[in-house]
């Protein structure tokens, strides 16, 4: 019987629906509690009395029968009620549809202050459309707002009636710099809907957005974008969604649009005196050409570069690049600025300023580990790789790069985390300890190289360095082979991949010494696919350089040797190139976390001692702020933000600055939206798409469940009075009937 009425009547709380039947079990349970209540004792005297009553016996069973009844109707109802049953509306009763939960989505990201023809911002109309739903929403409606900009918020997630509050609170939504979370806000709509209290079929819900393309558009259909799987998946929680959802197209086409979409360093290495090379890209993303833009390049409070740009097609882009020096060492601030003339206009301006902290440092330290020390710096396994990372070693005149030489056995007593790379020159072997060690250094971010040579234990390092495909190793080592390349010519080097970092200046060098070097002798490796990259080959095939990632950090493996033993590679002024390249690749981009996105918080590791130093903040804005400090690792970490709009902050920690460099997302510059035809084969999913609001404005979508919990408490109501009446009734009748055997 449960069973069947959950069936034939749905209800928005099915589990009290099923509790409220059981309920109803409670009167007959008291009824039989109280035929067993007493014990019966014959008696005499009352067989008389028994005897007479028998003529009243079936009226009273009667009696008790109705009044069980309304007992047990009364409480099943009431509990009923509570839970909310529903029925279509219209289905058999002439009723209005009852509440509904309506979801507002509002695109605030960075691409919806793009300016339209109307001189209004995509956001401004959008948050029109908005406003124009909101009154056209009955009055008895619940309604919840969400923004998209990242990360996604619930500006009212429960549902709210109050139409003056929601009124508020959406006036006090604002345009952002931030990304946009569109999944996000999509899944958090999700979580409303299936939580509503309202019946289903009565929860819809409105997405207001400028529907870039990146976002809604895949060039694999089967593999769409994490916004398309996640809207399928809300229609498909929703009763109808070709009634219940609805987009709303607030983007525009024929855009003009310049964006900074790239500042950087070429060059991971940037050191004091050092020339440094950096990049400004510039993209054109709007429709029409992209004419009489200047690049300002600042440093500091100076200007430091004017640079006239090219002219730019649609879609097209370009680079220029500027050469500095950085004469002390610590953060720097670079900013690059697109001024456009008024012949040109730009619909987002947002997007034409961009900051850069880069962290100059005065010495870069490598700890460099020789497996067999000789009498002079080049005679070890480690000197060719010492001049070639320091060349002014030999003279004893200052470098960047700092390199340390120890044996295996004073490599136990280094603290590693002082140290950007390790580089191990054909040691034979390694601690337990020693091979923890460097896990946890390269899982935190530091880089290892591994040469071989004639000292390598093969199986040692199998068992250790490979351990089993979990460790440093991106491969399994074979014994030392001293093989002919293809045709019997001399073993040399080719490149494996052209456009890897590390040989990328070599592939337009065929001439390079690189490719004239020799090999006599090298370690075979039997590659880990899901790990090893090879950079570079021996003319046979065989890898000569394999890269790899482990944790946070890089691995180089050099199956050749670092010194003359094995290859005559080291005595080639290329050598130098390639060793500072590799360096470049292993060591950690200090100060990249200074460069955030619009929306991210500062962070700011420290060291015990900067714990306990006076710290400040002040934004490009001029305004003072104290930090925060929350646990990272052993020590602590300065946390502040989250920080908007784009901007250069500059963190003080005791008399040192930090500079932080926050800065839109280039992602939102693309302002092309997707059309609604797209749109709707995208989603794969009856939905309504609106490109005008005043239809939709007018003709809100329909609810289409009616409740009836108001009903069943006036059932309630009759009932409670019914089961006094009765009640009353026939104890009068009882108490006024004559007495049995007169």
């Amino acid at each position: 019987m449960a069973g069947t009425l959950l069936q034939a009547f749905p209800f928005v709380h099915p589990g009290l629906a099923a509790i409220a039947l059981g309920t109803g079990l409670i009167p007959v349970l008291v009824h039989l509690i109280n035929r067993r209540r007493y014990a019966r004792v014959p008696w005499a005297a009352m067989s008389f009395l028994l005897a007479a009553n028998r003529r009243s016996t079936r009226r009273v069973r009667l009696e008790q029968f109705l009044l069980l009844l309304a007992r047990v109707a009364l409480i099943v109802l009431l509990g009923l009620a509570v839970a909310r049953p529903y029925v279509p509306a219209g289905s058999f009763l002439p009723l209005r549809s009852s509440r509904a939960h309506r979801v507002l989505l509002l695109d605030n990201s960075l691409s919806m202050s793009a300016r339209t023809e109307a001189g209004e911002t995509r956001f401004e109309r959008a948050k029109g459309f908005a406003q124009d739903l909101l009154e056209s929403f009955p009055s008895t409606d619940a309604v919840s707002i969400v923004t998209l900009s990242s990360p996604a918020e619930a500006v009212i997630a429960q549902g709210i009636y109050d139409r003056r509050f929601v009124k508020e609170r959406l006036a006090e939504i604002r345009a952002t710099q931030r990304s946009t979370d569109t999944a996000g806000a999509i899944t958090t709509a999700i979580e409303l809907i299936e939580a509503s209290e309202v019946a289903e079929g009565n929860r819809t819900v409105y997405l207001i957005s400028d529907f870039p393309h990146e976002v809604w558009s895949s060039d694999d259909p089967d593999n769409p974008t994490p916004a398309v799987r996640v809207m399928r998946r809300l229609a498909d929680t929703l009763s109808d969604s070709a009634v219940d959802l609805t987009v709303v197209h607030a983007g525009t086409r024929g855009s003009a649009n310049i964006a900074l979409t790239r500042l950087g360093t070429r060059a991971p290495l940037v050191g004091v005196n050092l020339p440094t090379r950096i990049e400004a890209e510039v993209t054109n993303h709007g429709t029409g050409g992209a004419r009489n833009v200047t690049l300002q390049v600042r440093r500091g409070d100076r200007i430091v570069r004017r640079q006239q740009l090219p002219p730019l097609t649609p879609g097209e882009s370009t680079v220029a690049t500027i050469t500095m020096e950085f004469s002390t060492p610590g953060t720097h601030l670079i900013e690059a600025k697109l001024i456009t003339s008024e012949t040109a206009p730009d619909v987002l301006p947002d997007d034409n300023t961009r900051y850069l902290s880069l962290e100059v440092r005065e010495t870069i330290p490598i700890l460099l580990v020789d497996g067999r020390p000789g009498m002079t710096s080049l005679d070890g396994q480690t000197g060719f790789l010492a001049v070639a990372l320091s060349p002014g070693r030999m003279e004893a005149k200052p470098s960047l790069i700092a390199p340390k030489i120890v044996t295996e056995p004073e490599l136990a007593g280094e603290a590693l985390v002082d140290y950007d790379a390790v580089a191990l020159c054909n040691v034979e072997r390694l601690s337990t300890e020693t091979w923890k060690r460097l896990e946890s250094f390269v899982g935190n971010g530091g880089g290892l190289m591994i040469f071989g040579g004639d000292l390598i234990s093969v199986d040692h390092y199998n068992r250790h360095g490979h351990a089993e495909g979990r460790g440093l190793l991106p491969g399994i080592l074979e014994r030392a082979s001293a093989p002919e390349a293809d045709g019997g010519t001399q073993l040399g080097f080719r490149l494996d991949e052209p456009a890897h970092p590390i040989v990328a200046e070599f592939a337009q060098h065929p001439e390079s010494g690189l490719f004239a070097s020799r090999v006599d002798r090298y370690l075979p490796v039997e590659l880990d696919p899901s790990r090893a990259e090879v950079v570079l080959r021996f003319t046979n095939g065989e890898p000569a350089l394999i890269a790899s990632r482990y944790g946070k950090g890089g691995v180089l493996l050099w199956t050749t040797t670092a010194n003359m033993d094995w290859t005559n590679l080291p005595a080639k002024g290329d050598y130098v190139s390639l060793m500072l390249g590799a360096t470049a690749f292993l060591s950690p981009r200090h100060g990249d976390h200074r460069n955030i996105t619009v929306g991210e918080e500062i962070r700011e590791p420290l060291t015990p001692a900067e714990t306990a130093l006076p710290m400040r903040v002040t934004t490009g804005q001029g305004d003072a702020a104290e930090p925060a400090l929350v646990p990272y690792g052993e020590s602590l970490m300065l946390s502040y933000g989250p920080v908007e709009p784009a901007q250069a902050i500059t963190v003080s920690i005791g008399s040192k600055e930090r500079v932080f460099a926050a800065n839109v997302d280039p992602s939102e510059s693309d302002l092309t939206p997707i059309d609604t035809d797209s749109l709707s084969t995208a989603i794969d999913r009856p939905v309504r798409v609106i490109a005008d609001l005043t239809s939709i404005a007018s003709e809100p979508a329909a609810t289409r469940s009616t409740e009836l919990a108001s009903f069943a408490l006036y059932a309630v109501v009759a009932l409670l009075w019914l089961e006094m009446w009765m009640a009353m009734a026939f104890v009068s009748q009882r108490s006024g009937s004559p007495a049995s055997g007169e």
